[in-house]
């Protein structure tokens, strides 16, 4: 039995679907009111539950011997902070899975997660990390770039953005950054699952093109069809109103955590996990092309 927490979000109905085409026995840690017909359809089991509630997550974990933890957030919000969500939520999952005897931790982080970054949200992710190494549990880290598929809310704001700007404002449109296609991703989990050889181990993994921001969004509006100006924006010149929108806006279009990573490189060398995984990675247009 595999427990897949954030089975309803974006990369979690990608890994539930495989699962089950897998015909892998899999339950989903699901809080009351969320949208589960999709997980009804694949035929998975379902616990309602929350990361905050112990007892919850013991009734969910009931005859688990494998976890794959993917509950993140990105924005902030009175109750979900980086610190609630990412550090104090998967403290309180790995204390839980060491009580009930589970063998195997499978978490999704983020590429640049660190101790000393510059943003909290990579900070949290890292401390996410270290609560699973500790644990004692056999554990496998993937750390992706910027993830791509059906249903991302990533490529689909950015392409609201180009349909709907009379330009195509890019900020920080220098950074580097690596977008992995989702079911490539979903590749390297369902495959340490099979291979108990590939255990205690991190793995950083993006897609085939280290590309700028500028290129990221260029490519995305010829996919879309659409030819417009580019205008590259500083990141100190939309810092004042991702300030101000995050202060007075529960879910903000921008934030400040978002600026300081658009500051640095989201890249990393791919040959380790090549060697171990055997990807057949699929290049940022054609990931594209496959659901736009």
């Amino acid at each position: 039995m595999i427990l897949v927490t954030g089975g309803t979000g974006f990369v979690g109905s990608h890994i539930v679907q495989r699962l089950a085409r897998e015909k892998i026995t899999t339950r989903c840690l699901v809080r009351e009111g969320s949208k589960v017909s999709k997980l009804k359809d694949y035929g998975v089991e379902l616990a309602f539950g929350d990361m905050t509630d112990k007892e919850s997550l013991k009734k969910a974990l009931n005859g688990a011997e494998t976890v794959i933890h993917l509950v993140g957030i990105i924005v902030e919000k009175k109750g979900a902070t980086f610190e609630i969500i990412h550090t104090q939520g998967t403290r309180a999952l790995v204390d839980t899975c060491k009580e009930v005897g589970v063998k195997r931790f499978i978490y999704i982080s983020a590429l640049g997660a660190r101790e000393n970054a510059q943003s909290r949200y990579h900070i949290t992710k890292w401390e996410a990390e270290q609560s699973i190494i500790k644990s004692g549990m056999e554990y496998v880290i993937f750390r992706p770039s910027i993830m791509i598929g059906e249903g991302g809310e990533f490529i689909t704001m950015l392409s609201g953005i180009i349909q709907n700007a009379p330009v195509i404002p890019v900020i920080g449109a220098k950074s580097k950054l690596q977008p992995i296609y989702v079911e490539n991703t979903v590749d390297c989990v369902l495959s340490s699952l099979v291979r108990p050889e590939i255990k205690n181990k991190i793995f950083d993994i993006g897609g085939p093109d280290q590309i700028s921001y500028r290129e990221l969004y260029i490519t995305l509006a010829q996919v879309l069809g659409i030819k417009k100006p580019v205008v590259e924006i500083p990141v100190w010149m939309v810092w004042p109103a991702a300030y101000i929108l995050e202060n007075i806006m529960e879910k903000p279009a921008l934030t400040t955590q978002q600026l300081m990573m658009l500051k640095e490189d989201n890249i990393c060398d791919m040959r380790e996990i090549q060697k171990v995984f055997g990807l057949q990675l699929m290049s940022y247009k054609d990931a594209l092309n496959t659901f736009i």
